[in-house]
């Protein structure tokens, strides 16, 4: 039987191991608790053209104008045309949706699509619904909570299993499979105002830039609109359902701020971030206006109770202080449309993998699909491999002692790292400045340091300071503006 390692404990790879735990030996490692993923924290809902009056087609067209049309046409057709089954196959196990009150799926609106196509589960607490739901149909799998991996083991060119350590230990490990899938999701801790759940510190990146996997589009950092912001602080995502509910985003004055940009509040993201930072620069204030939204306690019970637990009174106001942030990485390991990486017997799926189809910029509510696409490819292709001839990698070697002594290293702090990057690679980006940030990370010698000579602290460092100096240099490199990528030249 076939030994599958799966990294991360998020909507992809549980989707991929409940599709292979009957024909493969799965093992979850993931450096927090089941619990604990940005897929568990998705509001938004997840997109898929499954009313009548939709179709593939025009979410395709929906995908590829949001993305700037710097998608992979086959890897958006892929997404539109699988997806909706897939998504049928969850009801049909039991899945539960919102539904109208006719009883039909209730499908919402978000920015940059045409159609209304977002499905939701509890509101908006669609992610953990389907987390959930699919975690629980997990009942032959191996779990390795609280794990870190540190390394991808590669031998004779081919990726055979991975260096582990225990959270907290010294004590490393290797772990050895047939097949290596990274489902770690991205790398929002990188900036001090993110979405991203405390776990998510790009650690699928760095182990493939150490290992010379090929990435892809790592300009891409997609920046999301509305995080709850208190005292220059951010506590949360504020769904972009809501702005498809009829929520305007107005300033103290309560002018409108998307009224003179094309499709308004429910521009794609890039647009949004952008406007409202220009505005934030001019002196003012954001806020969500949700005036126009009828029932919005019952329709966002999570937001509510977000709200509510930080003393917001929305009630009184219906106004909600928001504030751009990171939210979504669109570039990654280059992937295939089965998730296979450029190194042999390593597979990447959900948002640590770039296969084109987000393009420059991620459609809302694309991602939980693509988890549940690039889950279903990827496990097709694992089970047709021939499982390899047993070699011994759990001995200890070189990567389990000499290497695992730590040393002296000499880092940024998190909070200094956060506070550079969110200057200098942020939602707008200037080519000096990309070259003085790229310049202040080289001091720090981050790809010669060894991941099992380093604290866990200092290995989240390391890894978030890869993931900056990868979007720096693909920033400089974008030889125009394109989605995410915004640069201006200095004054």
């Amino acid at each position: 039987m076939k030994k599958v390692l799966i990294i991360g404990a998020g909507l992809a790879g549980c989707y991929l191991a409940a599709r292979l735990q009957n024909d493969c030996e799965v093992t979850i490692i993931t450096k927090g608790e089941r619990a604990e993923s940005d897929s568990m924290l998705a509001q938004g809902g997840i997109a898929a053209a499954l009313d009548p009056g939709d179709s593939p087609r025009q979410h395709a067209q929906d995908t590829l104008a949001a993305g700037q049309y710097h998608n992979s046409i086959a890897a958006v057709e892929q997404l539109v045309t699988a997806g909706p089954e897939l998504l049928a196959q969850l009801i049909r196990q039991g899945m539960q949706f919102d539904h109208d009150e006719q009883g039909q799926l209730d499908f919402g609106l978000e920015g940059a699509h045409s159609y209304h196509r977002i499905l939701h589960a509890d509101g908006d607490q669609t992610g953990a619904a389907l987390t959930s739901f699919v975690q629980q149909q997990l009942n032959n799998v191996t779990w390795l909570t609280q794990t870190n991996v540190l390394q991808l083991v590669v031998e004779h060119h081919r990726c055979r299993g991975v260096l582990v350590r225990k959270t907290g230990q010294a004590t490393t490990t290797i772990i050895n499979g047939d097949a290596v899938i990274l489902a770690t999701g991205g790398l929002g801790n990188l900036y001090p105002y993110t979405t991203n759940d405390d776990t998510v510190t790009g650690d699928g990146f760095a182990l493939a830039m150490r290992a010379k996997v090929a990435l892809a589009d790592m300009a891409y950092v997609q920046f999301h609109p509305t995080l709850l912001m208190i005292d220059h602080q951010c506590y949360g995502l504020i769904t972009e359902a809501i702005r498809g509910a009829g929520a305007r985003l107005v300033d103290e004055n309560n002018q409108r701020i998307m009224a003179t940009v094309p499709h308004h509040d429910l521009a794609p993201r890039d647009v949004v971030a952008r406007q409202l930072t220009k505005w934030q620069a001019a002196g003012h204030q954001l806020f969500l206006d949700i005036s126009d939204v009828p029932n919005f306690e019952q329709h966002f019970i999570g937001v509510t109770a977000n709200l509510d637990h930080h003393h917001i009174p929305f009630r009184e106001t219906n106004r909600i202080p928001v504030q751009p942030g990171a939210h979504f990485m669109m570039g990654g390991l280059r992937a295939d449309l089965n998730g296979q990486t450029s190194l042999p017997g390593l597979f990447a799926i959900g948002e640590v993998a770039c296969n084109g189809v987000h393009g420059a910029n991620r459609l809302a509510s694309n991602s939980l699909l693509d988890c549940l696409v690039s889950a279903a490819k990827a496990g097709e292709t694992i089970t047709q491999t021939t499982p390899l001839t047993a070699t011994n990698l759990t001995t200890t070697d070189a990567l389990t002692s000499e290497q695992s002594r730590p040393m002296a290293v000499n880092l940024p702090s998190l909070a200094e790292l956060q506070q550079q990057a969110w200057a200098n690679i942020g939602i707008v980006r200037q080519p000096a400045k990309l070259q003085a940030f790229i310049n202040w990370l080289a001091q720090y010698h981050l790809a010669e340091l060894v991941p099992a000579q380093l604290t866990d602290a200092q290995l989240t460092i390391v890894n978030l300071g890869l993931c900056a100096e990868l979007i720096a240099k693909a920033a400089l490199a974008e030889p125009q503006n394109l989605g995410a990528n915004y640069l201006v030249k200095e004054s």
